[in-house]
C-alpha cells in the first residue's frame, strides 16, 4: 500500500463516495469535502498529495479555491467536470492543472489519471527544489565574490589570497561563507 493522502472534494456526496471509495481500494488515504471551505480546511491540516475537485463545488469559484491550493503550495488539484467547453480549457492554461478527469467516473481513467499526477507532480516537486538550491547557491556564490573584493581591497590583497582569508575565517567562526560574507558586506560594504 503506498501512503499517498488525497482529497476528494465534490458537493454531490454520492459521487465523492464512488470516488473515495475507488481510490481507497488502491490504498490511497482519502479524505473527503463537501464545499470549498472544507477542502481548504482540510487541505491545510494534511497537505495532501492531490487534490480531487469537482468543477461545481459548493462556495467559493473551484478555479479559486483550486489556485488557492496551488499558490499557497498546499498541493495540486485536478479537476473532475462534465464540460469541457472551450472556458474550460482557457481557465486551466493559467493553472497547475495536470489533469482532469470527465464524468461519468471511469475507474480505470481515474486511476491512471491519479498515477500520473502523482508521479508528474513529484518531478516537478523535485526540479523545483533543485531551482531552488541552484538559486540559493547563486545568490550566496554573488555575496561571497562581493565579500571578496571588499577584503581584496581593504587588506590589499590577491583574490586567491581573499578567498582563502574568507575560507580560514568562516572556519575559525564556526559559520558558512556566505554568512561571513553578509556580516562583511553589512559591515564594510
Amino acid at each position: 500500500m503506498n501512503s499517498y493522502k488525497i482529497v476528494v472534494a465534490d458537493s454531490d456526496s454520492a459521487c465523492r463516495k464512488i470516488v473515495s471509495d475507488l481510490l481507497k481500494k488502491r490504498g490511497y488515504s482519502v479524505y473527503q469535502a463537501a464545499g470549498s471551505a472544507e477542502v481548504l480546511r482540510v487541505s491545510r491540516s494534511i497537505y495532501p498529495h492531490l487534490v480531487i475537485m469537482d468543477i461545481n463545488l459548493q462556495g467559493i469559484n473551484a478555479y479559486e479555491t483550486a489556485k488557492i491550493i496551488e499558490e499557497d503550495r498546499v498541493s495540486s488539484v485536478i479537476f473532475i467536470t462534465n464540460n469541457t467547453n472551450s472556458g474550460f480549457y482557457e481557465k486551466l492554461k493559467v493553472m497547475n492543472i495536470f489533469a482532469y478527469i470527465i464524468k461519468p467516473i471511469n475507474s480505470e481513467q481515474l486511476y491512471q489519471t491519479v498515477e500520473f499526477s502523482i508521479n508528474n507532480i513529484s518531478k516537478v516537486n523535485s526540479l523545483q527544489e533543485k531551482i531552488q538550491h541552484l538559486e540559493t547557491e547563486l545568490i550566496n556564490r554573488k555575496k561571497i565574490d562581493k565579500a571578496k573584493g571588499i577584503v581584496m581591497d581593504r587588506l590589499r590583497v590577491s583574490e586567491n589570497e581573499a578567498y582563502k582569508y574568507l575560507r580560514k575565517k568562516s572556519m575559525d567562526m564556526c559559520i558558512s561563507m556566505d554568512v561571513l560574507a553578509d556580516k562583511i558586506i553589512k559591515k564594510y560594504g
